[in-house]
């Protein structure tokens, strides 16, 4: 069975992994292993690349739904000019 997701609840999950994240970076557990000269990853990436690339999405989807709520009121302003 597929769940549904409000775009609200998916910004939510977004949100909620970036801080989960975050907090993952700063414990010294963490920073241990990063600063490690083992610690390689195919395109040298590092958690805080995995927190941008979270913040980016949270914010392109908060985009989209500005525009759309722009776009929309446009159309209601457009269509009440015509009638």
């Amino acid at each position: 069975m597929q769940q549904i997701l409000t775009v609200e609840q998916i910004l939510a999950i977004l949100k909620g992994k970036e801080e989960s994240l975050r907090m993952l970076r700063a414990t010294p557990e963490y920073m241990k292993l990063e600063a490690s000269e083992r610690f390689t990853t195919s395109n040298d990436l590092r958690l805080g690349d995995a927190i941008q690339a979270l913040f980016e999405i949270h914010e392109a989807i908060l985009n989209i739904e500005f525009y759309s709520q722009v776009e929309g009121q446009t159309n209601a302003f457009n269509d009440s000019l015509t009638t």
